[in-house]
């Protein structure tokens, strides 16, 4: 093969791709050559065409138009430069394969032309030096072997990433570059494109570098015929994917990990595409649905299920595939009793969702609801005070009869947050008291006091039991004081009433036990000296005297019992007897 390193200053080169409709490549020198610079054709594609004088320039774009694979033409016409000087040109046309698979390039290769000078010499030249500048410049890797697998050419960039020098691998077999395990492989892809000649044979193995490191690489490879049509090489073009490779494995190790976490969670997930068909279900959403993928896959949701029509749901999946917008909402859907916490994010393809299941928390928060409305009815509809202060000892919660009961006494009416007994008229002595009241249940102590007021209606004493207790969080500390004040003015009224007539019992007791025993002893001693035999003997005249004024003292001690149960004391000094 010619060396295509020849530079070649009399002529430039220019790579035009016709799908794209743009240049890809033009060599530095086409201001001297064509009176255009490099970047006016970068800038303007159509200037490669709309330079030729206008006689010419119909007959080149159609010739052009039809130019077929391995076809080459030569064209000798004017073209007008930038300064409006007239050239003429000699401008040879080929159709190469580009650095993308099926992708064809128009190499233009011109050169000031003098009919009288030019030579078959100056073509080969000319071919050699676009050729040469035009592999140079890929990116990929372009390589040539002999029938017998040996490297007859390899271009710049695949010798810069294998190490190794032209000398060194020219006329080397490519088992050099290929490694055991895939060596079998390589020879069969060799051996296809050898039977099989145009017909392009795709590889993807890896290639060893000089030093021995491994990369991953992509290669379409096709033999090339000489005019006899038999083989006479192998060419390839590929390109390193190794960092590609990477990529796609970390891509799909992630879509892996996704699809393991989405098939495990509990929350229920699918995706809809822009028909609202099913595409995509996690096995949570089967469950939920008492249908498998196969009866959810392809459908359309609102005719799977067409309950959701009218609903908040259908509003939602509305809303976020028009207005691209991720919508978030709590919606309970009654055929199945359920409650649901529902995101959908909007995409592209359609929408996801995930639907997570709040039936039991929705229950539960009920159900604290009717308690917390429970217990406020018990707490209020009772005559016992109930309140609470936080730690800086402000009011956090009080029930009708405490604030009714404050709001009596003092005239101002608590509220939540109020530092109890501040601009409530107490005394500062009175804060203080209470103050040291709630810093020892704050403390950590659970006590009671008896506390006395006056109730400013009636000027009667009133009695209260109030009992202090902390209150802790979870984890321990203390947050406040629970008060507790009960109504025990009656209580002790009716203690006092039980402890009197106790007093009254005892009394009545002694009265029983010494000033009744005295005129019962008389009487039965008046009794044993009294005349039984004779009724009539006169002694007995004196004695049932006596046996009357006894009587009488035991009649006493009597109505004194009485009158001691009935209205206590105040009868003891009317009867006591001497």
């Amino acid at each position: 093969m010619p060396d295509l390193s020849v530079s070649f200053l009399n002529e430039c080169t220019i790579a035009f791709d016709p799908a794209q409709q743009q240049v890809i490549f033009t060599s530095h020198n086409t201001q001297s050559i064509l009176g255009f610079s490099p970047a006016s054709f970068y800038g303007d594609p159509k200037l490669l065409f709309e330079m030729i004088a206008t006689e010419s320039r119909q007959m080149v774009t159609d010739r052009v138009k039809a130019l077929a694979s391995n076809e080459q033409l030569e064209f000798h016409y004017t073209i007008i430069t930038a300064s409006r000087e007239k050239i003429s040109v000699r401008d040879r046309k080929s159709l190469a394969g580009g650095p993308q698979a099926g992708q064809n390039i128009i190499v233009s290769v011109f050169s000031k032309y003098d009919p009288g000078a030019a030579t078959v010499n100056d073509e080969v030249l000319v071919r050699e030096q676009f050729l040469n500048s035009l592999i140079d410049s890929q990116t990929n890797f372009l390589i040539r072997f002999d029938t017998s697998g040996c490297f007859t050419f390899a271009n710049k960039q695949f010798l810069k990433k294998l190490g190794y020098k032209k000398a060194e691998l020219i006329g080397k077999h490519f088992s050099l570059v290929t490694i055991p395990e895939e060596m079998e492989m390589c020879q069969r892809t060799f051996v296809n494109c050898v039977k099989h000649p145009g017909k392009v044979v795709p590889l993807a193995h890896k290639k060893r570098d000089k030093a021995g490191n491994l990369f991953d690489t992509e290669w379409e490879f096709v033999s090339i015929t000489n005019e006899d049509g038999t083989v006479v090489a192998v060419q390839g073009i590929g390109h390193d994917v190794t960092e590609k490779l990477i990529v796609e494995r970390e891509v799909k190790a992630t879509a892996e990990k996704l699809n393991t976490f989405i098939e495990s969670i509990n929350d229920y997930f699918f995706i809809l595409d822009n028909d609202w068909k099913i595409t995509r279900v996690n096995a949570a959403f089967e469950r939920v649905c008492r249908r498998t993928r196969d009866q959810l896959l392809g459908f359309n949701i609102w005719e799977m299920f067409p309950v959701l029509l009218g609903t908040a749901f259908e509003e939602a999946y509305q809303k976020a595939a028009a207005e691209k917008t991720i919508i978030h909402f709590t919606e309970h859907i009654q055929t199945a009793n359920m409650w649901f916490n529902t995101t959908v994010y909007p995409g592209a393809e359609g929408l996801t969702v995930f639907m997570q299941d709040i039936t039991e928390e929705k229950r539960a928060q009920e159900e604290g609801l009717w308690t917390k409305n429970n217990l406020e009815a018990l707490i209020n509809n009772t005559e016992d005070q109930i309140w609470s202060v936080d730690k800086e000892m402000r009011y956090v919660y009080m029930n009708k009869a405490y604030r009714n009961q404050i709001t009596r006494l003092t005239g101002f009416e608590p509220k939540k947050g109020d530092h109890p007994g501040l601009n409530a008229g107490f005394t500062s002595e009175q804060i203080d008291l209470w103050n040291g009241y709630y810093r020892r249940a704050l403390a950590g102590e659970r006590y009671a006091i008896i506390n006395e007021s006056i109730e400013p209606e009636t000027n009667k004493l009133l009695s209260f039991e109030i009992s202090f207790n902390p209150i802790y969080r979870v984890k321990g500390d203390i947050t406040g004081v629970g008060c507790f004040g009960r109504n025990i003015t009656e209580w002790l009224e009716t203690e006092k009433a039980v402890v009197d007539q106790n007093e009254r019992l005892r009394h009545i007791a002694s009265l029983t036990s010494h000033e009744l025993r005295r005129p019962v002893a008389s009487m039965l001693g008046l009794i044993n000296i009294m005349d039984r035999v004779n009724f009539f003997n006169p002694d007995n005249k004196e004695i049932i005297e006596h046996l009357l004024t006894v009587g009488n003292e035991i009649d006493a001690v009597i109505r004194l019992i009485v009158d001691k149960t009935i209205i206590g004391d105040e009868a003891k000094d009317k009867y006591q007897t001497p």
